[in-house]
């Protein structure tokens, strides 16, 4: 199994804002001042899109206390989160360049209650539970048999009525297949194994983004081991990965 974290060690030394949103403005270890505000603009606009998700679908009257971000980077989301919520947001990630940027950012953004830790599988820095937890466009860049463990874990970490909102990627657009065809790596999931489709190893060097489709079917038994409280599943499509995220709340 491919070592992802490594590699997002090497992308967060070299690429720390194109790899959280691969769009070559936003290429090179810093940013533009307008290139700056589009960036973490994009990160308001997504937190207030899951609020309002939340509060018209499960709970007309939530509000952020304590919250999780996993999979932080450069702080474009957990920011906007921290800002947004009454207590103490934690920023989680592999990255410690990704989590350096972070603090500077939001220091530079005048938040202060956001407390940055590096991640393992085992969450073993984050302490406590949480009323909102997060993870967008991460998941998707950690092979299942890891993920689907890691999904389990941020779960087992929400408060009773806590909302969590997660994404992940099931499927490839056949747009996806004729683009990237001769330079990407593919990969399915098979029972318990996960199968590469297009064995290229000289193609992924360290410090390559991997993406990883998981199988719904078993992500679904785990969230509903977790809540059998109604979700909204919002589709995803972000050049050819197909998606869904995932806001649910946990009723126990």
């Amino acid at each position: 199994m491919r070592e992802t974290d490594a590699d997002w060690v090497a992308i967060g030394r070299r690429q720390p804002y194109w790899g959280v949103v691969s769009v070559d403005r936003f290429k090179g270890k810093s940013l533009k001042h307008r290139d700056a505000a589009i960036f973490f603009e994009s990160g308001h606009a997504y937190v207030r899109n899951v609020l309002d998700i939340t509060r018209a679908l499960l709970d007309p009257k939530f509000e952020i206390n304590r919250a999780l971000d996993f999979g932080c980077g450069v702080g474009r989301l957990a920011i906007a989160i921290a800002k947004a919520a009454k207590g103490e947001v934690v920023g989680v990630d592999v990255s410690p360049d990704m989590l350096r940027l972070c603090a500077e950012h939001a220091k530079d953004a005048g938040v202060a209650n956001l407390t940055l830790v590096e991640s393992d599988d085992e969450l073993s820095a984050v302490k406590g539970t949480f009323n909102f937890i997060n993870t967008y466009i991460v998941l998707q860049h950690i092979p299942p048999q890891r993920g689907i463990a890691l999904i389990q874990k941020l779960l087992s970490k929400a408060e009773n009525n806590g909302v969590v909102a997660l994404q992940l990627t099931y499927a490839k657009a056949r747009k996806f297949l004729v683009h990237e065809e001769g330079r990407s790596a593919y990969f399915r999931r098979d029972g318990a194994s996960i199968v590469e489709l297009s064995p290229r190893p000289d193609l992924r060097p360290e410090g390559s983004i991997t993406m990883y489709d998981y199988d719904l079917n078993q992500v679904m038994a785990v969230i509903q081991e977790a809540t059998k409280y109604p979700m909204a599943v919002k589709p995803t499509d972000d050049d050819g990965h197909i998606g869904v995220q995932i806001v649910l709340k946990v009723v126990r």
